[in-house]
């Protein structure tokens, strides 16, 4: 049986509620941790992380940061995917995107998004980038993303 230390509060020695550790990990249930959030509520911690995070320039031939990502691939204008390091558990997760606004590209009244979802998979988030003026044009353009969902 591992050892077990038993406390009602835990201070470093200046006195301060401040804990080092490289892991944590839950005891009944392995990657499951509870945290107190706003007020009286709770949520877990790793269903409220990131999985995702990557930066792209326009052109998508490379990224300027990321988290758990891969590569991208440019499968024409305005048509690209994220490939994860590692992969959702399913295809059903929460990706988010950030496009800039601006720029010189078709109308630019605005630019959209659309996930692709027939191409989407665990392993990757297929999407489109449009001009959203009057003309409806795939571009090329900047975007910023972040996906939220259970990895496998």
């Amino acid at each position: 049986m591992p050892s077990q230390i038993k406390v009602d509060e835990i201070k470093n020695v200046a006195g301060q509620y401040e804990i080092k550790t490289d892991t944590f990990k839950g005891q009944t249930t392995a990657g499951s941790i509870t945290v107190q959030g706003e007020g009286t509520n709770t949520t877990n911690l790793q269903q409220g992380l990131a999985k995702v995070l990557m930066r792209s320039p326009s052109n998508h031939a490379s990224i300027d940061d990321s988290f758990n990502v891969s590569s991208l691939d440019d499968d024409g204008t305005g048509d690209f995917g994220i490939n994860y390091t590692n992969n959702f558990a399913t295809a059903y997760y929460y990706p988010m995107a950030h496009i800039p606004s601006g720029g010189s590209a078709g109308n630019s009244d605005g630019h959209f998004l659309e996930c692709n979802s027939s191409a989407t998979s665990a392993a990757e988030y297929q999407a489109w980038y449009g001009d959203a003026g009057t003309n409806l044009t795939y571009i090329d353009w900047p975007s910023a993303h972040s996906h939220f969902g259970d990895l496998a």
